[in-house]
């Protein structure tokens, strides 16, 4: 007998309509912990010589199932609206307006299932003038001003590494299922909720105090490099074997052991560097002491002296370094899964982590269309020639 508990969020019905990764990244979560989240793809990907699974879709399909239908064709429309009316929740990540076009537009969802969560995530959103400007993940960054603060003072800004647009705003799209379901049940509320998201907001969001520091006086924050005025010192240094390990030691206490693990105990109490206002005018100083002292260690051994001396640090890892971390190994933030189409994988484990009701791997990324029946018949109450003729009109 399987665990009640098993699936966290089981019971939940998620239509993840979405596309490349914003979009599909909201079922990504939630799948994790136990919804049923059916992901719509093109029939054409079902087509033999269509292309194989790669380790984007082994990572962020996991844990869903897989319909091909073909959203364009009004066949294809009424069984989208007729799953939405079985559904708790629709993702899309679309231009704004293509929705409506196929008839699939909050207001169409609404009538259909008035107690649907239509998640909309696009680059500017579905008002304002930018609406119907395309958009990709590092236009979200730059536009919400992540960019703009990134890089080294006089030279030019760069791109942080990461596609943080577009996982943000599937974080927050999972977040807002939930709220959403959350007030729905609650408040037995029976109107549908649209949750408007965009790439750029998803971003802004986590910038911090740079609205208010510019509202109250005027402060605008440029490309500072590693250089904090609030973390000092705060740096990457290299090690003899030519890895990085950044090292912080924001206040006196962490500031004076890390005089100590050097062997110069008179750090903390030289003028120079007596508190975070004169450091400030002396950084370079300080930074060029610290490399000189790191350079002189294998990272191995830097790590082992600033242990002894509860130094703050971190290693700055690759994603090889990652996979031979003991602590990585240790917590199982990497999971194998047994994908069909490109084989065995690691891929990040479930996150965050639950004590009662914890997210797992159930299931492998699905084939393109590998569910259709199970849905079609089992959902909807297809019979076997309603699906021939869709396939044969190419509907699904």
């Amino acid at each position: 007998m399987a665990d009640e508990h098993d699936r966290l969020l089981d019971g939940l019905r998620v239509l993840d309509a979405g596309q490349v990764l914003a979009g599909p990244f909201v079922g990504s979560l939630l799948g994790d912990m136990g919804a049923d989240v059916i992901k719509i793809e093109l029939p054409a990907l079902a087509r033999p010589g269509a292309p194989s699974g790669s380790p984007v879709r082994a990572l962020e399909y996991r844990n869903k199932k897989s319909i091909t239908l073909d959203l364009r064709q009004p066949e294809g429309q009424e069984i989208a609206r007729r799953l939405v009316a079985a559904s708790d929740a629709f993702v899309e990540n679309y231009s704004p307006g293509t929705m409506e076009r196929w008839g699939l537009g909050f207001e169409d969802l609404g009538k259909v299932n008035p107690r649907i969560i239509m998640v909309r995530i696009s680059g500017y959103g579905q008002t304002g003038p930018y609406r119907d400007r395309t958009s990709y993940d590092r236009i979200g960054q730059a536009v919400g001003g992540m960019i703009y603060v990134t890089g080294e003072a006089e030279r030019p800004p760069i791109h942080p590494g990461f596609m943080l647009g577009d996982y943000l705003s599937g974080t927050f799209g999972a977040l807002a299922v939930l709220t959403a379901v959350y007030h729905r049940d609650q408040a037995d509320c029976d109107e549908p909720q649209e949750v408007d998201l965009s790439l750029y907001e998803s971003v802004f969001r986590l910038s911090g105090q740079l609205a208010p520091d510019f509202s109250h006086r005027g402060f605008v924050r440029e490309r500072t490099g590693n250089f904090r005025y609030w973390s000092i010192p705060g740096d990457q240094f290299e090690t003899s074997d030519g890895k990085w390990i950044l090292i912080l030691a924001l206040n006196p206490a962490t500031f004076k052991r890390l005089g100590e693990a050097m062997e110069m105990p008179e750090l903390s109490t030289d003028p120079r560097f007596i508190d975070h206002t004169v450091r400030t005018e002396h950084v370079d100083e300080l930074i060029a002491m610290i490399q000189e002292w790191v350079s002189g260690f294998t990272s191995k051994e830097l790590q082992a002296r600033l242990d002894e001396h509860r130094v703050p640090y971190g290693p700055v890892n690759s994603i090889e370094d990652i996979f031979v971390d003991p602590h990585f190994k240790a917590r199982e933030d990497l999971v194998v899964v047994d994908d069909p189409q490109i084989g065995s994988t690691l891929v990040p484990a479930v996150y965050p982590r639950l004590s009662h009701a914890p997210g797992r791997v159930y299931s492998p990324a699905p084939v393109p269309g590998q569910h259709n029946e199970e849905i079609y018949k089992g959902t909807l109450g297809l019979s076997d020639s309603d699906l021939d003729w869709l396939r044969e009109s190419e509907v699904i």
